[in-house]
């Protein structure tokens, strides 16, 4: 009858390859790159933030730049310190937008003010920033106490 083609050999076992080896340079990169993200961030967020603050409906001023600082910064600062791994960079976009937002609060030597004194929400805009990065600075950098 016919005779069998199939070979008595023993095929090699395959053993899975794992997961593929990523360079040694790329992490410092990715790093590097998430603090450039959170500190133009911190940028976009003091300006965004600083020209809503005269935000008006009709003679009123509406206060949408108080909760954008709140979590604005919360949010940054939180994204800064997960991709650095660093506590001090983690705090770099909050600094940043407390430099920008507070040389916007400044005349120019042109008389442009940003940040004007007789607006309400820009003086709590810069109340309520400033906290929220130095609180989420202090909870960042000290750290809890274990009982």
């Amino acid at each position: 009858m016919g005779v069998s083609q199939h070979s008595t050999e023993a095929a090699p076992p395959v053993t899975p390859a794992g997961p593929p080896r990523i360079p040694e340079w790329v992490d410092p990169v990715l790093r590097g790159a998430g603090a450039a993200v959170a500190a133009w961030g911190g940028f976009v967020l003091a300006a965004f933030g600083a020209f809503i603050s005269a935000f008006r409906i009709g003679t009123v001023l509406v206060p949408l730049a108080l909760p954008l600082a709140l979590v604005g910064n919360a949010l940054l600062i939180w994204f800064a310190y997960r991709v650095t791994g660093n506590k001090f960079l983690g705090l770099l976009p909050g600094l940043i937008w407390i430099l920008v937002s507070f040389v916007w609060s400044s005349r120019t030597t042109e008389g442009d003010l940003v940040l004007y004194e007789s607006n309400w929400v820009a003086t709590v805009y810069l109340l309520v920033g400033s906290a929220t990065v130095g609180i989420c600075g202090y909870r960042l950098i000290v750290p809890p106490r274990r009982r």
